[in-house]
Formats: structure tokens, sequence, C-alpha cells
């Protein structure tokens, strides 16, 4: 009885903390999965909140100076290395045609693609 109650809480446990050890980036090439361009710019979004909540701390006097420029920094280092990797992501290189001209638009539609893809986003043509 008490076994069966172990395993189901440490199933559930699993189950729930899975997310909190993905992969978050390709082992072989270090760049940000598709779905990670997501959590980069939501993370981008809660380090900007966070300098904002730390700057109206700092003017209540509940943080002391060198309390305040300490943690401001380690949130603008944090910040940096999320955008240097949304940027990566972002201007990674763009695939050869067969005539060896770079193209990043559809030759469908003429719409900006992303790099990598097989179908064009907008019109859904072969790319």
């Amino acid at each position: 009885m008490w076994t069966s109650c172990v395993i189901l809480v440490l199933a559930a446990g699993c189950y729930v903390l899975r997310p909190l050890f993905a992969k978050t980036f390709d082992e072989n090439t270090g760049t940000p999965t598709e779905t990670d361009a997501d959590y980069l710019a939501a993370r981008k979004t809660a380090i900007y909140r966070n300098i904002k909540e730390l700057e109206f701390e700092y003017k209540m006097g509940r943080l002391t100076e060198p309390d305040f420029q300490r943690l401001k920094m380690e949130y603008k280092d944090e910040a940096a290395e999320i955008l240097q990797k949304l940027d990566m992501l972002n201007d990674s290189p763009v695939k050869q045609e067969s005539d060896g001209k770079t193209t990043n638009t559809c030759p469908a539609c003429g719409a900006k693609t992303i790099p990598e893809k097989k179908f064009c986003a907008d019109c859904g043509a072969r790319l």
C-alpha cells in the first residue's frame, strides 16, 4: 500500500518537474531551438521588469547604493547575454539557392522567411 503511494507521488513529481530540466539549447550547435525564442523573449521581458522594480526599490530607500549597483549590473549582464542569444537566433546563416545566390524571402509571395524552414509561414509555399 505504502509503496504504491510512494511510486505514484514520485511519478507525479517527475511529470511536474520535467519541464524544468528540459534541454533548451541544441547540444551540437549551441543555438537555441525554435521554441526557445519564445522562452528567451519572455526571460528578457522579465529581466527588464526586474530592473524597473529594482530602481523603484532603490528610490524608495529599501536598497543601499552598492547593492543597487551590484544587482543592476547582474541584471544587465544577463539581459545582454539573452539579447546576444536572440540575435544569434535571428541572424542565423541564410540558405543557399541552387544557383548560388542567398535568399531570405519566399519566391512565391516575397515575404521574409525563417532560415532552415521548408515552407513559407505566410503563404505555405515550399522554399
